[in-house]
């Protein structure tokens, strides 16, 4: 009877160890959020001005359009008056993507303050982390060519 009882144990060990383990893909389809986790980005909404790599200001605006939808602007100066360019972050079936033209994120992380994107269809991964009510950080994460590491963190400001 010991036998039988080794035999089984032994026989559900090896059907869990050899049970397909689902691809990272499948995982990150996997619902995780719900509509609520998009609020929890409202700390982006509206205006900011930031300094590029290249030195230069640039000034965004984040608003809702919806409740499950987050816009941001990117405009061509400080009157905030053209809209040159503009990204999407939209809820739907317990994801959380981001959109900018042909590149697509998806959220791997959202907390108050904070939201993590993985790329889905782009080059890299960037985090939002809210620093305070007026500072917000972007931090930006890839591979290069020779696959090292490489990490660019700039600072919104809010504007007045």
């Amino acid at each position: 009877m010991r036998g039988v009882r080794y035999l089984g144990a032994a026989l559900a060990l090896w059907l869990a160890a050899c049970a397909p383990v689902p691809s990272a893909l499948a995982q990150q389809e996997t619902a995780m959020f719900t509509a609520d986790d998009l609020d929890k980005l409202d700390f982006l909404l509206g205006r900011w001005i930031g300094t590029g790599p290249d030195g230069k200001p640039f000034y965004e605006a984040y608003r809702r359009t919806d409740a499950a939808t987050l816009v941001s602007e990117r405009y061509s100066d400080a009157t905030y008056s053209k809209i040159v360019d503009g990204s999407t972050v939209a809820y739907a079936d317990g994801r959380i993507t981001s959109t900018w033209g042909e590149f697509t994120w998806t959220a791997d992380r959202i907390e108050d303050g904070l939201a993590s994107f993985a790329p889905a269809n782009a080059p890299s991964a960037f985090t939002w982390r809210r620093v305070d009510a007026r500072t917000v950080e972007v931090t930006q994460n890839w591979t290069d060519e020779n696959g090292v590491a490489q990490s660019y963190a700039l600072q919104l400001t809010r504007a007045e």
